[in-house]
């Protein structure tokens, strides 16, 4: 499977598509599930739970572990060298800021430096996963 992370847009391409408002809120879902790094919040959930809440520096080292993790496998994953069509940077990116936000929501080292307000990640975890999905359509190619 080529790029199973990257994001196809319908109205861009030799014959773009209108899409109903049934196929509207289909591309959204696609989009908000390839945007969701979940393999990463995955294995970040069961590591951490294998560290002690006052061992700061391996709870810090381990999430810049599984952020580089995203990293790897996000270019992996939205790069399409079958079509020669780059990583979709700004995919990686919001998957990213989408990993430390969830990170932040779960206290991890945040809670351990004294930076984690639980309500606040909340929040920020409902508005960026239902608004970045809106805004961001997937790669012009």
């Amino acid at each position: 499977m080529s790029a199973p992370f990257r994001i196809r847009r319908p109205d861009v391409g030799a014959r773009p598509v209108a899409l109903t408002p049934d196929e509207g809120f289909r591309f959204y879902l696609d989009r908000l599930l390839k945007m969701i790094p979940a393999e990463v919040v995955s294995l970040y959930l069961v590591g951490s739970g294998f560290i002690p809440a006052d061992q700061v520096t391996a709870l810090a080292g381990g999430f810049v572990v599984c952020l580089i993790g995203l990293f790897v496998i996000r270019i992996y994953g939205t790069a399409d060298p079958a079509e020669h069509l780059p990583p979709d940077w700004t995919h990686i990116i919001i998957s990213a800021i989408a990993f430390v936000i969830w990170v932040y929501s779960l206290g991890g080292p945040f809670a351990a430096w004294g930076l984690h307000v639980p309500w606040v990640g909340s929040l920020i975890v409902l508005a960026w996963t239902f608004f970045v999905p809106i805004f961001y359509k997937g790669p012009e190619n």
